[in-house]
């Protein structure tokens, strides 16, 4: 006999933890190095415990791990300036200005919405918990108040599962209510007994209830309610394996983002995990180097045995007695002589610290800050491809896995709200659009494509000094169109073809009348030079 699918969904759910279980080990470390204002991974939690220093006696892990977020969030995602376009499938059709305009206008409303809503505030968290963890889920829902709104969840509270093609289609999110909150999101009657029955005594327990997200298989497609949707979402009740309440998803809400990325293993990996062999050398160092530079500034001392006798005592201010025999003067008091050097410890901490900013991408984004000033500079930009040679992956599945199906869920809500213009005529045969991504970050892993096309040209020119008929299998208009394509520019700036053809046949019109006029002086002058001739001919 088949169990119900709430018993099913919470195996499964269980299995999925049990495998989590030295991930967890892991995380927990790197939170206490790069992450301490995070949740607890693996112990029990309670606000405030999480700020935890135990293991810390400098801050340049944590540094790093913001450094990286912050990096991803100014040149991937920035809140100042846009970051994606939309184009059509069908590049004619994109040269349409009212095809363009209306694209546009999807973007714009996109933006507002991003910006009015807590996604910028979300990202932040997903990005550095991906360079702590190598792993971060983000959660996508319908705001009636702000038309979205994001969710990045704790990677304590979070299954995922992945299908056959190694991409995340499966999500179990751990939730605990009170049983005052459980009533009022899912209704008493739906609720077992154990819960309802301390409503009145208004108890803060919490209980547990797995949010379960994942394809609907045997769906009825030709049926829209929330039953018969792509994807299923479950609430179950985690004590009596027990569905409370059952809904759906046109678009998977859930997105995973994991930094690299190893074959049949579902979590991934991440910069601070190979960083923290130097976190933690870098933090024996400076806990070493702080009692060197004690010793210097307050040094032990030794002085008469007279009164005492006591073991060895190095610490700073610590007081050693001696035996006055064996010296002049039995009444001196004096700090022994101490042979540490502190510098060599700041030259040691020097040292892990570049190491741990390196692999953290921290030099990366350091490169982009200075870029303005250095753009027409093509080393600076040799550099940065060499560099991203090592973060284009990450950056890669940011794209494809997190911010493509952030968008494409994000219009799809938009669109059912009502909030987005009609499509021109022009794109009802074909509605399709792409999703061009325009960020500084996006746009460095096109700059190879660029590059290549400036010296084709470079060296094209150069060639026409020599043999003109060169430029004739130059193609300017396809030209243009790669470069505002590669560099992301407007569209909207670029004339259409029949604009274009416009302006060519008024050129060539134009061009034909001032033929006309010279050729009309030429034989003028030439009609006054023939009759002055004759005339002197004449003697006249």
């Amino acid at each position: 006999m088949r169990k119900p699918e709430g018993e099913l969904r919470i195996d499964q759910y269980e299995q999925l933890k049990g495998g989590k279980t030295n991930f967890e080990s892991y995380w927990q470390i790197l939170k206490d190095y790069f992450y301490v204002e995070a949740a607890d991974v693996n112990r029990s939690y309670s606000e405030g415990n999480e700020l935890d220093f135990t293991y810390l006696w400098d801050s340049n892990t944590l540094e790093a791990a913001d450094v990286l977020a912050s990096g991803f969030m100014s040149y991937l995602t920035p809140p100042s300036s846009k970051w994606f376009k939309l184009r059509t499938s069908n590049r004619a059709v994109m040269e349409d200005k009212k095809v363009a305009s209306y694209l546009e206008a999807i973007e714009e409303e996109l933006y507002h919405v991003f910006n009015k809503s807590n996604f910028y505030n979300q990202m932040f968290p997903a990005y550095k918990q991906s360079g702590v963890y190598g792993t971060s889920v983000v959660y996508v829902e319908e705001d009636i108040d702000d038309g979205l709104r994001f969710y990045t969840v704790p990677i304590k509270n979070v299954c995922i599962a992945e299908d056959g093609k190694e991409r995340v289609r499966e999500f179990f999110i751990e939730y605990e209510f009170t049983s005052q909150q459980a009533i009022e999101k899912f209704g008493e009657s739906n609720l077992p007994y154990e819960i309802t029955q301390d409503k009145d005594n208004r108890k803060q327990d919490k209980h547990k209830f797995i949010l379960y997200i994942g394809p609907r298989y045997g769906r009825d497609a030709s049926k829209a309610n929330k039953e018969n949707m792509p994807y299923k979402v479950l609430w179950i009740e985690h004590s009596k394996k027990k569905i409370v309440q059952e809904g759906g998803y046109l678009e998977l809400p859930g997105m995973a983002h994991r930094f690299y990325k190893q074959p049949n293993i579902v979590w991934g990996f991440s910069p601070a995990m190979k960083a923290l062999p130097d976190a933690r050398l870098l933090n024996a160092e400076a806990k070493t180097n702080l009692r060197a530079m004690m010793k210097h500034t307050d040094p032990p001392m030794a002085v008469p045995s007279n009164a005492f006798l006591r073991p060895f005592n190095a610490n700073p201010r610590a007081l050693n007695y001696y035996d006055p025999s064996i010296m002049n003067d039995p009444r001196m008091m004096m700090p022994f002589a101490n042979n540490g050097n502190p510098q060599i410890g700041m030259m040691a901490m020097q040292y892990s610290v570049q190491r741990i900013k390196a692999l953290m991408f921290n030099d990366v984004f350091l490169t982009f800050s200075g870029l303005d000033k250095q753009m027409n500079n093509p080393e600076v930009y040799e550099r940065i491809n060499e560099k991203m040679t090592l973060l284009g992956p990450s950056v890669g599945r940011f794209l494809s896995d997190v911010l493509q199906p952030i968008i494409t869920r994000s219009i799809n809500i938009l669109a059912r709200m009502g909030r987005l213009p009609e499509p021109p005529d022009e794109m009802l045969d074909d509605p399709r659009y792409e999703i061009e991504y325009v960020s500084r970050l996006a746009q460095a892993q096109k700059h190879t494509e660029l590059q290549t096309l400036t010296t084709a040209l470079g060296v094209a020119g150069n060639m026409a000094q020599i043999m003109p008929t060169v430029l004739d299998k130059i193609d300017a208009d396809k030209v243009i169109d790669n470069v505002w394509g590669i560099t992301g520019a407007p569209v909207s700036t670029l004339r259409d073809d029949k604009e274009v053809n416009e302006v060519r046949q008024a050129r060539a019109e134009q061009e034909a009348q001032l033929m006309q006029m010279q050729q009309a002086q030429e034989t003028a002058g030439v009609i006054k030079t023939a009759s002055e001739a004759d005339k002197n001919m004449r003697g006249e």
